[in-house]
């Protein structure tokens, strides 16, 4: 007889009763870690720690041999720091698996295995141990008969019989991560599936979810916000070991910084900063060793470019609060035209670090402004500057010292010395920014012109830094630099001025006794020539004009060539990129390696001074002796 389908009716199930099972599972839970406890148990837990604490461990080998005292020692290792910390260690380890003979109990397993998940790298403070347990449990989950009875939820130690050969390694939460992204699925319920929920309380976990958003960070679209970087940001998951001395904050610093190009968005900028803090502080500062220092000197300088915009924002916004509550109607009608000049600079591109320097009085004005979003770190200036703000730009060619109210705008053709650069000075005087610093660069660069003009009339400041500029050889884009207003108006009354052919050379400091020699010549129509900007092109003292025609001297070029061999890694660096690379210019080779175009004639000038030859338009070029010789040196070292 053939019986109709049974149509169990769904019965939904009351709150009290959801509430009342809710209890019993968690009764459960507790049952099952307290499974295996006895009066025996304890009074064998008594007797453990009084040995740790006597340090007397006669007859300890023998009780070993008893599986209570091998439940008791590894409950001990898990639950207990204090205990653990005296008791736990490879020879202690090794008495407990020699003794247990043929393999531990299934509890005493479970028990290692969740210590090695809730430990794991922090077992490598007592060398060896990590890597001793790790053994070992693959050992005993070897000999592990499977279980006769299979429950509803997946077994821990069948698991790791079945998979431990790789989570249990060194890199097994990068690989465990890698496998949950590659099957698209989240960790935590991987954790479940696999049995290993009561595993995931502890480092190896902490390490999997630092892997996981580290591995979101990777692919994250630029600038785009995402909850990992909330994580990321908290104390515990920055700080967790990744390898060796490096965290897992400082792989996600370098992850953005390296993706984020030239000009970062807000959101990654505001994350960097939030977690490492502002690089422009000293070095021996605590904040720049512990975040900064292990990520290199590029990834610093390029964050310390980023922030220039940031710098001239907080600039600006403190001379802009200035004048509206102080009522200062004239430092409110020059602020525009300040403003449009600093802003159009930096659309140029021709900012490449600033230093911002604040009053007290400014200071106060900008956090009240701002308030927690001011993470930037800035110079304090005392005395008669205590309510004014001052700005120093780097801009390659040239150095700008530019302050609100009545500061003069210093102009120079050379970083004025190492104050205001250095980030180990941290406060300033009037006396520093008027006098001592213009006397630092008379003394580095008696050579070169500086000059100071003040901010009146309007307009004729702006022309002042244009002429000043252009007679060294200079050019600007003065139209982006200036109002529409403004622009017409400097064509009627200034006209564009004529920029010098002969760039003003400007010398090392260190070779500042050295008689200077004529820079590059611009040639007519081009982008110096016709007021725009210029190619970054700083020729260091002491060049000989001869040597750019090396091509015509073989003997000369033959000496140069001898020289190879001795030549320092970062001069022949720079050779074979002027060989892959033949006909740039310094300012593109200064932007590769990321160093100032002084940096780069130095080495032409020097080590490299006969090497290569320059054309017309300003651009490098090897011999023909030394390319061939550093082709044959190259194909040497490959053969070797």
């Amino acid at each position: 007889m053939k019986l109709p389908p049974v149509h169990m009716p769904v019965a939904e199930w009351a709150p009290v009763v959801r509430e009342r099972w809710t209890v019993l599972v968690e009764k459960g839970a507790r049952m099952k870690a307290a499974s295996g406890k006895s009066d025996a148990f304890d009074a064998m837990l008594a007797r453990l720690r009084d040995m740790a604490s006597t340090g007397r461990f006669d007859g300890l080998p023998e009780l070993l041999k008893r599986r209570l005292t091998a439940r008791a020692l590894t409950w001990l290792w898990l639950n207990d720091e204090v205990m653990a910390s005296r008791l736990l260690n490879p020879r202690m380890l090794s008495v407990l698996l020699e003794a247990q003979q043929p393999r531990l109990t299934r509890i005493t397993l479970q028990q290692l295995a969740q210590l090695y998940f809730r430990r794991f790298d922090l077992l490598d403070a007592r060398e060896g141990l990590r890597e001793l347990l790790e053994h070992s449990l693959l050992q005993q989950l070897e000999k592990m008969p499977l279980p006769r009875i299979v429950g509803p939820w997946p077994d821990p130690l069948v698991t790791l019989q079945r998979e431990g050969h790789w989570l249990l390694t060194m890199d097994g939460p990068g690989q465990l991560v890698e496998k949950v992204r590659s099957e698209g699925r989240e960790l935590g319920a991987t954790f479940s599936e696999m049995g290993l929920q009561g595993f995931d309380d502890g480092r190896y976990a902490d390490l999997c979810r630092a892997h996981f958003y580290l591995e979101t960070l990777r692919h994250l679209p630029l600038d785009a916000s995402d909850p990992v970087l909330d994580e990321l940001l908290k104390p515990p998951v920055a700080k967790a070991p990744f390898e060796g001395e490096r965290r897992i904050g400082h792989v996600a610093l370098e992850i953005l910084i390296d993706r984020a190009g030239q000009e970062p968005g807000e959101v990654w900028q505001s994350f960097i900063l939030n977690l490492a803090g502002d690089p422009r502080i000293a070095r021996n500062a605590p904040n720049y060793r512990e975040w900064w220092q292990p990520l290199g000197e590029a990834r610093i300088q390029k964050v310390r470019g980023w922030l220039s915009k940031e710098d001239l924002r907080l600039f600006l916004q403190a001379v802009e609060q200035f004048g509206i509550e102080t009522q200062n109607s004239e430092l409110q009608r020059m602020f525009p035209a300040r403003k449009r000049f600093l802003e159009g600079l930096f659309k140029l591109k021709l900012i490449r670090n600033t230093r911002l320097l604040l009053g007290g009085k400014a200071q106060q004005s900008v956090k009240r402004i701002l308030g927690e979003e001011v993470k930037t770190s800035f110079a304090r200036m005392d005395g008669q500057m205590n309510d004014k703000a001052v700005i120093y730009l780097d801009c390659g060619d040239f150095h700008l010292v530019e302050g609100s109210h009545n500061f003069k705008i210093w102009v120079y053709l050379a970083a004025p010395g190492e104050l205001l650069r250095s980030y180990e000075r941290s406060s300033f005087s009037q006396r520093d920014l008027n006098v001592t610093i213009p006397q630092t660069y008379k003394k580095l660069y008696p050579m070169l012109p500086c000059d100071a003009f003040t901010h009146y009339p309007p307009l004729a400041w702006q022309n002042k830094v244009f002429t000043f500029l252009a007679s060294n050889g200079v050019g600007l884009d003065i139209e982006k630099l200036l109002s529409p207003e403004d622009y017409q108006l400097q064509l009627r009354k200034y006209g564009i001025p004529v920029v010098n052919v002969h760039r003003t050379m400007v010398p090392s400091p260190a070779d500042i006794s050295v008689a200077p020699v004529e820079a590059e010549v611009v040639p007519p129509g081009s982008p110096a020539a016709s007021g725009r900007t210029p190619a970054n092109r700083v020729v260091t003292a002491g060049a000989d004009i001869a040597d750019r025609s090396s091509d015509q001297h073989p003997t000369g070029a033959s000496a140069a060539a001898g020289r190879l061999a001795s030549l320092k890694p970062s001069a022949l660096k720079l050779l074979r990129y002027f060989r892959d690379n033949p006909g740039d210019r310094v300012r593109y080779a200064a932007n590769v390696f990321g160093v100032e175009t002084r940096e780069i004639n130095q080495i032409l000038y020097g080590p490299l001074k006969g090497m290569l030859t320059q054309d017309g338009n300003f651009g490098w070029r090897l011999t023909d002796a030394i390319s061939r010789e550093l082709d044959a040196l190259d194909e040497q070292e490959r053969d070797s």
